[in-house]
């Protein structure tokens, strides 16, 4: 049996399909079924905070966010709106960045700030570790992971009033 130059051209069309479909079907069967790598090391971002987590307290080098009847009281009062300065840090999330990146930036970086962050039905408080660089700032989360987000300083840390 002998195949026309558009019969030759079908089965290249063909061959090349099949094969494009043999790479990319692990890829496939892994988004189908949820078995993706959830490394830290390997996702693009981390966030701060568990994954639907509500924030009781916010305790700042500077002042502390409370949760209170009437809504947040900030004590010292700072030049935000309290509810938006707990919604910084409740929706905050980052680059990932490796435990040998940061290891290499540790000589670099200046003193740690530290910030307690109180979770509702949570017995002990989330302590965040954060280092600022010029550039941005390195936090370390709940889990240990370390990320980088570029913000401006009053935006997690307002200024006092």
């Amino acid at each position: 049996m002998r195949l026309s130059r558009r019969g030759w051209n079908n089965v290249m069309i063909i061959a090349v399909i099949c094969f494009i479909a043999v790479v990319q079907l692990p890829e496939i069967v892994k988004q189908r079924f949820g078995h993706q790598d959830s490394s830290p090391e390997l996702s693009a971002e981390a966030t701060l905070l568990p994954f639907e987590s509500t924030i009781e307290q916010l305790h700042l080098p500077h002042t502390s966010l409370n949760r209170e009847d009437t809504g947040w009281l900030a004590r010292p009062r700072v030049g935000l709106p309290a509810e938006q300065l707990i919604s910084h840090w409740q929706l905050l999330s980052g680059t990932a960045v490796s435990h040998e990146v940061v290891g290499k930036l540790k000589p670099t970086l200046p003193l740690p700030i530290s910030v307690e962050i109180w979770l509702v039905d949570q017995e002990e408080p989330v302590r965040v570790t954060v280092y600022q660089q010029p550039q941005f700032w390195l936090l370390q989360n709940w889990q240990g992971e370390w990320l980088a987000v570029s913000v401006e300083e009053a935006y997690l840390f307002p200024p006092v009033l």
